[in-house]
């Protein structure tokens, strides 16, 4: 499944095993005075068994990311939870989640106690990642991809909306990242 996305620039294997990974590049000229990105998302599943586990979960993550893409550039409201109304961080994880069949709700500390901790290699596109410092969690996001040094993450910003960042370019975002959360393997 391929997902094409333009954003423009404007910013001040074993038994059960996946192999994932969301792929992004090719920089081209559209015009003159303008530079689009253009960012493919496929993901990527390796069937080595009868795992039917983990081909459920490699399609959920696939369905939770493209879900969450799709609404790259809705408004932030705070206590948003709608496309409607717009979302917060919490409301839109609550939000694509729902959509997808795994019901979450609650604020982003809230949130951080579901599912199971991983760190931040072992992230996979669909885990939440939390954000904030050693006493309170203050945001949360969903992974669309982590790899080749670059942790993706799709999230409802205060002063952008939705979007997709790359954390791992971003000292802001990395001095606060604290784990990740997978609330989609059972």
């Amino acid at each position: 499944m391929i997902l094409l996305i333009f954003v423009s620039s404007c910013s001040p294997s074993s038994t059960g095993r996946r192999t994932s990974r969301y792929s992004s590049t090719d920089k081209r000229e559209r015009s003159s005075s303008k530079t689009i990105e253009d960012k493919k998302y496929t993901y990527v599943s390796k069937k080595t068994s009868s795992s039917v586990n983990a081909l459920t979960n490699g399609h959920m993550r696939d369905e939770i990311v493209l879900t969450a893409l799709k609404h790259t550039g809705r408004s932030y409201q705070s206590g948003g939870k709608t496309p409607e109304t717009g979302f917060d961080c919490s409301g839109f994880t609550s939000y694509i989640f729902n959509q997808n069949g795994i019901p979450i709700s609650g604020s982003s500390d809230q949130q951080a106690k579901l599912g199971s901790h991983k760190p931040k290699e072992s992230l996979l596109p669909g885990d939440l990642v939390f954000f904030g410092n050693e006493s309170r969690i203050s945001h949360v996001g969903i992974v669309a991809s982590n790899g080749d040094d670059e942790l993706e993450i799709v999230h409802s910003t205060t002063s952008a909306g939705v979007k997709i960042d790359n954390i791992t370019e971003s000292e802001y975002w990395q001095s606060r990242f604290l784990f990740g959360v997978d609330v989609i393997s059972k």
